[in-house]
């Protein structure tokens, strides 16, 4: 984000209730470098309650203010900028996320729903297999 500080200002005006605990949320959020989950944010601040870091992931992902990403049995991963279109590559051995900026599925989303007489509001795509990292590891059974 080019202007965190601006950012941060503008997403606690926009609570109703912008309360100390939910401005250190957002601040947090703000802060953050990358995905992460909820129980990861909780943790790195112990003094807002749980339910309050809840909430407010909650609202902000309604705000479109940060994506949220299911990964399969997995905790949601959350990350600040979700507006932007993109995609994930998500490891199955280590649990990272690698985001996919460039969307080559369009074209496809578009055929598919012709032929069915569908009107798309969007779509997600999640490739999911090993990281570079992973996959130069061998696992020995």
């Amino acid at each position: 984000m080019a202007d965190r500080t601006a950012l941060t200002t503008t997403l606690q005006m926009g609570f109703s209730r912008a309360t100390g605990p939910r401005k250190t949320v957002v601040e947090t959020v703000v802060a953050w470098e990358g995905h992460f989950s909820a129980e990861e944010l909780c943790s790195s601040i112990p003094e807002v309650g749980r339910a309050t870091v809840y909430r407010t992931l909650a609202s902000l992902q309604k705000d479109g203010v940060i994506c949220r990403l299911m990964i399969n049995g997995r905790a949601p991963r959350y990350l600040l900028g979700g507006t932007q279109h993109h995609h994930h590559m998500v490891c199955n051995q280590c649990g990272s996320v690698q985001d996919i900026t460039g969307c080559g599925v369009d074209d496809f989303v578009d055929t598919v729903a012709q032929q069915h007489g569908y009107k798309p509001d969007g779509h997600r795509l999640e490739i999911y297999g090993r990281c570079s990292l992973c996959a130069g590891k061998e696992i020995n059974y």
